[in-house]
């Protein structure tokens, strides 16, 4: 039994140990496959969670990156006549492009050594910085040393919300991963370093990017920074409204910040041990920019309006390429290309002659060429305003501008608000065309005398009186009403009108057919520009030059997308022209413009003046054949000017002439006139319409003036043009006596040269009556032909056919106009 249980015992032994490691080798493996399944079932809920959170960003293609990274608001400039700088366009950012080879080498290795040490070599993300970066943050470290890569930083200041988020940190890691194989390293550098935001300049303005940082916050280029400079800039990528080194906090901070990126710096090799010294040492406060005043500040209304300008160059460029465009809002369309010419880094060329233009704000800013301030209205000052403008003729260039008095008073151009004109339309709106259809000659005879027009509508001259006969060309000079009146009812309202807006006026609307418009009452006025663009017509011979103040337009990439082209427009004959133009010397030097006379340095000047009712505007526009000079003066409401201020239009006007011949006498050359076309006559075309009274009993009659309370809105529309002083009362009979009523003029050596006798030229007269008459009854339906008391064939206006615009429109109270 023992020997069995002997036996039996010694067989037991082995068997259990070997059962121990067994069941010990199985637990193990039980306990390892149980592992192995918790991390597969924890990776997956981890991938699952991973996939939830991006899959809602989309698949960006390469094109769609590239928009992206490389889409930059950029800063424009705009650019004075002989290429200097006006300033920096309308914005709050300040961002110009670089190519990284443009930029010191320093800051290059500034910004890798301190934001991403392996940028050369990681494939978009750098793991253990990741980690790194997560564990310090989890932590609540004092020390964040940051996970993100450059190519991670762009993402996030491009692509994605800066937010941080669990779903934003994942979208930024697949990004980049697929960015970095898209794109080469360099690509990204430049993306990055024209992208990131380096706080605001010396003028307060937010910059981005290394170039507008260098210049803003040094005033150096970002190719000259030195090691110290870069230093503090990629300092400030960190956090870069805390270390603006305008503010002594901010610099105290950047400089600690400054220190850490040279210690960076020198950790990798890119600095020596002097150079970190060297640059620790640096005084950043003694070399940061000094602000410099910004162009809207120093020239608020020129900055405007190239922004305008420009907007419609490219908004009418837009609507060449897709003419469906027009179906859109023009001003929503004109908004969002003005927004674009701020944001493109548009390169703006412009016409404006520097010395000129500040000379002329200069001539503005000075009280002592202008009236009384009135009363405030609704707490807005009311300082007598001015507007003015000078084109160059033959290119329709403008050098210079008065947009008003001061931009904080009032920012509205008084160079392109509409104002009544006064008389200073008569020159375009009633005798050029008038002479250009036939109807007169600057020597014809016209009646100045109490009228009923259509509409039962009686217009008045100045003081009431009426001087009967006189000649065209005294009837202008004098700038009576009447004559001009009877004139535009003889041409034609539309037809008159029609070479008005052929001269670039754009004011014009359907109810301003009627007789008053003759003196300038108009529903919305005309603008400065406009008139005075309008009357260099006669100095072109004829031909209309749109003026224009935008000579080029460059992209961002230097490449010129639009160049302006002078684009003449018949309106006139050259004889019509130059009529137009003896004339109106004699406003200059016998009219109602002769205080003008004694700034003419010896040019040849012609022009008009013009006031409306109760003297709320006055104008002067005045030529040369080489420049035109356009002054309004009044208040932006209806204060009516001083008694003192009815020269300053002319005073103004002569002020900027000589001025600006002073600057440069170039512009118009001493002994230029206006030549006298070939085949000129200036014969008097006879019209009874005009030169038969039919009223004489009203000559030299002086109406009372009646009470204010009883004036109508009608008589609103009455010039009120002065001829100031008795000497013009007697320069216009001496004018009425002789030479007004002269014919032909020989070529003067000077414009002021007599005039000869219209005895001269009565054969020539009677011959240009019968040709020039016969024609005009075969353009104007409305008229017939009927033999005057001298048996001359002649026209007269058949009011019964007339058009309902010409006749209906004089009632009375029918609108407010200005004469």
């Amino acid at each position: 039994m023992e020997k069995q249980n002997g036996s039996a015992n010694t067989s037991d032994k082995p068997r259990r140990k070997k059962s121990f490691w067994h069941t010990l080798l199985a637990t193990f493996q039980v306990l390892a496959i149980l592992f192995f399944m918790g991390v597969l079932f924890a990776g997956g809920t981890a991938a699952g969670y991973v996939a939830s959170l991006v899959k809602s960003d989309p698949v960006r293609s390469y094109n769609e990156i590239y928009q992206k990274i490389s889409a930059n608001n950029l800063t424009g400039f705009a650019y004075f006549k002989d290429k200097t700088m006006i300033g920096q366009l309308v914005t709050q950012e300040d961002r110009r492009l670089v190519s990284h080879k443009e930029v010191s080498p320093h800051l290059i290795d500034a910004i890798i050594s301190t934001e991403d040490k392996y940028f050369y070599e990681h494939n978009g993300i750098v793991p253990t910085a990741i980690a790194r970066a997560a564990i310090q943050q989890a932590t609540n470290s004092s020390v964040q040393t940051g996970g993100s890569t450059l190519t991670q930083q762009l993402i996030k200041q491009t692509i994605l919300s800066p937010k941080v988020t669990p779903e934003r940190k994942f979208k930024e890691i697949f990004l980049a991963l697929r960015m970095e194989r898209m794109f080469s390293k360099d690509q990204i550098l430049d993306a990055y370093i024209n992208r990131m935001y380096f706080g605001k300049n010396a003028n307060d303005s937010k910059v981005y990017g290394v170039q507008a940082a260098a210049k803003g916050i040094f005033g150096v280029d970002a190719k000259n920074l030195n090691i110290a400079q870069s230093a503090y800039l990629a300092g400030m990528l960190q956090a870069p409204s805390s270390y603006i080194p305008f503010k002594e906090k901010g610099l105290k901070l950047g400089k600690e910040r400054q220190k850490v990126v040279l210690g960076r710096m020198l950790e990798n090799g890119k600095i020596n041990k002097q150079q970190y010294d060297e640059a620790l040492a640096y005084d950043i406060k003694a070399h940061l920019a000094k602000p410099s005043p910004k162009a809207f500040e120093k020239y608020p209304y020129l900055m405007m309006e190239i922004e305008e300008r420009a907007a419609k160059i490219l908004l009418d460029q837009d609507f060449e390429k897709n003419p469906e465009l027009k179906n859109d809002s023009y001003s929503k369309l004109l908004e969002e290309k003005r927004i674009a010419v701020r944001q493109g880094g548009y390169h703006i060329h412009t016409t404006i002659d520097k010395k000129i233009y500040e000379e002329m704000q200069k001539i503005a800013a000075d009280p002592n060429n202008f009236g009384p301030e009135k009363p405030p209205i609704n707490g807005k000052r009311m300082p007598e305003q001015v507007g003015a403008i000078l084109i160059q003729n033959k290119t329709g260039a403008i050098l210079g501008m008065m947009e008003g008095r001061s931009f904080k008073i009032e920012n509205t151009s008084h160079v392109t608000a509409p104002r009544q004109p006064g008389s200073s339309i008569k020159p375009i709106g009633v005798y050029a065309p008038a002479i250009e259809e036939k109807i007169i000659s600057p020597n014809s005879t016209v009646v100045d005398e109490e009228t009923v027009f259509p509409g039962n509508w009686t217009p008045k001259n100045y003081g009431g009186s009426f001087k009967g006969p006189m000649s065209v060309r005294s009837a202008l000079a004098q700038s009576r009403n009447i004559p001009a009146v009877k004139i535009y009812y003889e041409t034609g309202v539309r037809k008159s009108l029609a070479y008005v807006k052929k001269m670039g006026v754009s004011t014009i609307e359907d109810n301003d057919y009627y007789l008053p418009t003759a003196l300038g009452g108009f529903t919305r006025g005309i603008s400065v520009e406009e008139i005075t663009n309008a009357y260099a017509t006669f100095a072109n011979s004829g031909n209309f030059i749109d003026a224009y103040l935008i000579e080029r337009i460059d992209n961002s990439e230097g490449e010129t997308i639009y160049q302006h082209q002078v684009k003449p427009t018949p309106v006139f004959s050259p004889q019509t022209a130059w009529m137009m133009t003896d004339m109106m010397r004699d406003v200059v030097t016998g009219g109602t413009a002769r205080k003008v006379a004694r700034y003419t340095m010896g040019r040849d000047v012609a022009g008009k003046t013009g006031t409306t009712q109760e003297d709320g505007d006055k104008w002067f526009v005045g030529y040369t054949p080489d420049i035109s000079l356009g002054v309004w003066v009044g208040y932006d409401k209806k204060y009516k000017l001083s008694r003192g201020s009815h020269d300053n239009a002319m005073n103004i006007w002569g002020k900027t002439f000589s001025s600006v011949l002073k600057i440069n006498p170039d512009l118009s050359p001493a002994g230029n006139y206006m030549k006298r076309p070939p085949d000129t006559s200036t014969a008097a075309i006879y019209n009874a319409n005009l030169a038969a009274s039919k009223n004489p009993a009203s000559y030299g009659k002086v109406e009372e003036k009646k009470p204010a309370e009883t004036t109508t809105k009608k008589e609103d529309t009455t010039e009120t043009e002065q001829t100031d002083d008795k000497k013009t009362e007697e320069d216009g009979k001496k004018q009425e006596q002789g030479t007004e009523t002269s014919g032909d003029k020989k070529e003067p050596d000077k414009p002021d040269e007599k005039k000869d006798t219209n005895k001269d030229n009565s054969k020539d007269s009677k011959k240009d009556n019968k040709k020039d008459n016969s024609k005009d009854t075969a353009d104007n339906p409305d008229r017939k032909t009927t033999k005057s008391s001298e048996g001359t064939s002649k026209e007269t206006k058949d009011k019964k056919s007339d058009k309902k615009p010409d006749h209906s429109i004089g009632k009375k109270d029918e609108k407010k106009g200005e004469g």
